[in-house]
């Protein structure tokens, strides 16, 4: 079994997140074909926590500062709960 440390699984979940809150953008996604580079990054101003509610449903919430926003997305849940279940 691969051992999982806390910097490992901050980094992979930040970028889980960051294609997440992208994708919370409303047109966001058909604007930009293309996955993002790291210059094109939001500045969110802090840590990105992000809640799988629900794989099957794709309900996601994301917690940006003392913000809570709740997204729907299968595809990305699955992509999230499998990066998690690595």
């Amino acid at each position: 079994m691969n051992h999982l440390s806390r910097r490992t699984f901050i980094g992979g979940a930040a970028a889980g997140v960051a294609a997440a809150a992208a994708a919370a953008v409303p047109g966001l996604a058909s604007a930009v074909p293309q996955p993002l580079d790291d210059g094109d990054a939001p500045d969110l101003g802090g840590p990105v926590i992000a809640r799988i509610r629900d794989v099957r449903t794709g309900e996601l919430t994301l917690y940006v500062g003392t913000d809570e926003i709740s997204y729907t997305d299968r595809s990305l849940a699955r992509r999230l709960a499998r990066a998690a279940a690595r």
